[in-house]
């Protein structure tokens, strides 16, 4: 069933594709303007399959009309999905589309840059005066050089948990989406759900998500001739003696944060907050996986 569900990258850009089809419909004021545009991009192949869809207005007779076929947006998601296997075509596209653009507010602005940070880009704005007046300037950039690495581990640990666990999917894809709606603390409370509900399963007997890290890493602590597999345990060990349980003590300090920043609400989770904990969860799991570890 969850096979049904769009990938949370492909959800993302395509309510990305979806803001700049907006942003094409303020552009267009005539029905010449849509052939413009995509001239300008290097993108006129396409203007006979859209140009219906790109004009505002029909006229019979001298007398103007409007066009009920008139969807840009709908032309934006279209072609960005048939280009976006060239980034740098895409990107040329959407940087085009901004170049008409002066003032987004927040409320789309916050959306659009939530949901490029999933795919790993961001907005860089750049103001001027202009006799007085201030004047914005956006373009769309990469936010880290390695962003087609990143896209393809997401697509990598997305079909991982697709194959070996299906029921975690639905937690992954929510965070995803709760992070691209501003709902920050719902995000880091699915991403300690999904980090809780994958390290459960490595312990077959109890369920015991902290047994679970420790297999996960392999990590064992011996003292006075037991093993350690509490959480205070094993902590007072490392401050007693300084070593001990590394990989152990990264994961289960970040699901501490997760617990205090989304379930128990201890402070005001950010949405850097929020990415830095997906991106922690993400990784794990991708750790995990290219260990062989639950799979």
């Amino acid at each position: 069933m969850n096979n049904v569900f769009d990938t949370k990258e492909r959800i993302a850009r395509s309510n990305i594709y979806s803001i700049f089809g907006k942003f094409i419909r303020s552009q267009i004021d005539n029905n010449d303007d849509g052939e413009v545009l995509l001239k300008k991009a290097g993108l006129s192949a396409f203007w006979d399959d859209y140009k219906n869809k790109l004009s505002p207005y029909w006229y019979n007779r001298g007398y103007q009309n409007n066009n009920d076929d008139y969807n840009p947006e709908y032309v934006c998601l279209s072609i960005c999905e048939k280009i976006e296997s060239n980034e740098e075509g895409l990107l040329r596209f959407l940087n085009l589309i901004l170049d008409g653009i002066h003032d987004i507010d927040d409320k789309q602005y916050n959306l659009l840059s939530n949901y490029l940070g999933v795919i790993g880009y961001e907005l860089q704005i750049t103001i001027e005066e202009d006799y007085g007046y201030e004047l914005k300037y956006y373009s769309l950039i990469p936010s880290t050089e390695g962003v087609q690495q990143r896209n393809t581990d997401i697509s990598y640990l997305h079909s991982m948990l697709e194959m070996h666990h299906p029921d975690l999917v639905i937690l992954y894809d929510e965070a995803i989406t709760n992070f691209g709606s501003g709902q920050y603390v719902s995000c880091i409370e699915n991403c300690r759900s999904l980090l809780e509900n994958f390290f459960k399963k490595l312990d077959t007997i109890n369920g015991d998500y902290v047994k679970g890290i420790l297999a996960a890493t392999g990590e064992s602590i011996i003292d006075n001739g037991a093993q350690l597999t509490s959480i205070k345990k094993i902590y007072t060990y490392w401050i007693d003696n300084k070593k001990g349980a590394n990989r152990f003590r990264l994961f289960q300090t970040m699901y501490s944060v997760m617990s205090g920043l989304g379930t128990h609400h201890e402070d005001v989770a950010s949405k850097e907050d929020a990415l830095l904990l997906l991106r922690y969860v993400e990784d794990c799991l991708l750790w995990c996986f290219r260990k062989g570890v639950n799979c």
